[in-house]
């Protein structure tokens, strides 16, 4: 009788080791799907956030590095944006369509682009009081001069004819100042004219 049990006893042990075995490979290779999901789902997100920022502008790679991934490619496909971003072996495409801030529309590329990189610095938006001016616009000011708190240009001659340069609400000068020279804002008449940021160079 005890040979019988221990024969038993004998066949059961290696049955449940292998079963073991096989909840531990099953537990194993579910944490391994989680995980790779879980990649996966990060490299969208990053994707997603680097095409919407240069879709508006903004520094894509920057966007991208802050979520965790890196640039692979990004593609200017005219009224949209493609980006391809990577987070370990993992990559993950989007594309977003180009917009622009109202005071952005008409900017000069090279000052959209240096206000774009002062936002990443700054983390928030740069808020625009005056960007590009028409001809009649600049005229209009410039007619009414005397009851303006800051210099007008005459028409013709203002850099925010041609699209470079922006003015921003007196309270938001000191934080543009603190990164303009980093991003190639130059600010002409910090006393006389505050308010007003230019292209660098120009």
């Amino acid at each position: 009788m005890r040979g019988r049990n221990t024969g038993v006893r004998g066949q059961v042990v290696p049955l449940v080791a292998l079963q073991l075995w096989l909840i531990a490979g099953v537990m194993i290779l579910i944490a391994l799907v989680g995980e790779r999901a879980v990649t996966r789902s990060r490299a969208q997100s990053a994707a997603d956030a680097a095409a919407l920022a240069l879709a508006t502008g903004g520094d894509a790679a920057a966007v991208a590095g802050a979520n965790g991934a890196v640039l692979s490619r990004s593609q200017d496909v005219g009224s949209t944006v493609d980006v391809v971003v990577r987070v370990g072996d993992v990559e993950a495409a989007a594309r977003a369509a180009r917009t622009r801030a109202p005071g952005l529309a008409g900017l000069d590329e090279r000052l959209v682009g240096a206000i774009a990189a002062a936002e990443v610095l700054l983390g928030e938006p740069v808020p625009i009081v005056s960007g590009l001016r028409s001809r009649a616009e600049q005229e209009r000011l410039w007619a009414n001069r005397a009851t303006n708190p800051y210099p007008v240009a005459p028409p013709g001659t203002s850099l925010h004819e041609r699209g470079l340069a922006i003015d921003v609400p007196p309270d938001f000068v000191a934080r543009l100042s603190s990164v303009a020279g980093a991003v190639g804002l130059c600010h002409p008449l910090p006393f006389l004219d505050p308010v007003h940021f230019v292209l660098c160079g120009t």
